[in-house]
């Protein structure tokens, strides 16, 4: 999606279920975000969100809407779906494949008529950035649906990024500037948010634990004490926002930040 590196890992549901249990019992766990890769290629996956559901844990989910699993969500209504489309068609598949765009709006379609919450998110190109008019005029059919924009990695995150560091420019998806990117955050709803700042244990595939899901400085790792874990994590939320573990890194936009 974002065109940056992804590990083979994959932690168990066991492992995930035993991880949220001994969190909730330091802090209420209210809400659970889980993305990928795609993680509805997990044969587990709607098995583990109905746990988490039936808890009253409300469940968001970043998926590709290309793996049509919603009949086996049990209560959708405490579900949201945020769902990756790029763009009109022909942009969109020409990034994601032939086809894809038609299986991602059936699935949006499909989950507003059982019940799901939905959103979209949007990655941001130079080649589509001018087509965000004509997609939104295409996407008022799906009601007042929220649309979060998210710019290409910029290079300064990928120069940073020990890990999600692949620089290459792919031909007919290149990097947008600074200013451009300064000009959507100025206009629409984005990602990484206007006002920097998280609050949030992040738990990745190979087991370790960052404070940010786009963090490389860890927390600690799966069987860490929670309260080793929270305690790691407010000694890192430092200003100059709402509180950014990575205050020299900022989602790899702190220059344009302080520029917009």
């Amino acid at each position: 999606m974002c065109y940056t590196k992804k590990t083979s890992d994959i932690l168990s549901e066991k492992q995930i279920l035993d991880f949220i249990s001994r969190y909730g019992k330091e802090i209420e766990v209210k809400v659970i975000t889980f993305c990928g890769g795609e993680v509805m290629s997990l044969a587990y996956f709607p098995h583990l969100v109905n746990i988490l559901t039936n808890k009253g844990i409300f469940v968001q989910i970043i998926t590709n809407g290309t793996i049509d699993k919603l009949n086996e969500f049990k209560i959708p209504n405490s579900i949201n779906l945020i769902v990756s489309i790029d763009g009109p068609e022909s942009y969109h598949d020409l990034n994601r494949g032939k086809g894809m765009f038609q299986k991602s709006i059936v699935f949006l379609k499909n989950a507003q008529q059982m019940g799901f919450h939905t959103e979209i998110f949007s990655i941001v190109t130079e080649q589509n950035l001018t087509l965000i008019p004509q997609f939104e005029e295409y996407m008022k059919q799906f009601g007042s649906i929220e649309i979060t924009y998210h710019p290409r990695k910029p290079l300064s995150y990928l120069k940073t990024h020990p890990i999600s560091n692949i620089r290459g420019i792919i031909s007919g998806f290149d990097f947008l500037s600074d200013g451009k990117i300064r000009s959507l955050m100025k206009t629409k709803n984005v990602f990484p948010p206007k006002h920097l700042g998280c609050y949030q244990i992040a738990l990745t595939s190979n087991g370790t634990v960052y404070g940010c899901c786009e963090g490389f400085d860890k927390i600690g790792v799966i069987g860490n004490p929670i309260p080793q874990l929270i305690g790691n994590l407010k000694e890192k939320i430092k200003g100059p926002c709402l509180g950014c573990i990575q205050p020299d890194f900022m989602c790899g936009i702190k220059n344009i930040y302080k520029q917009k």
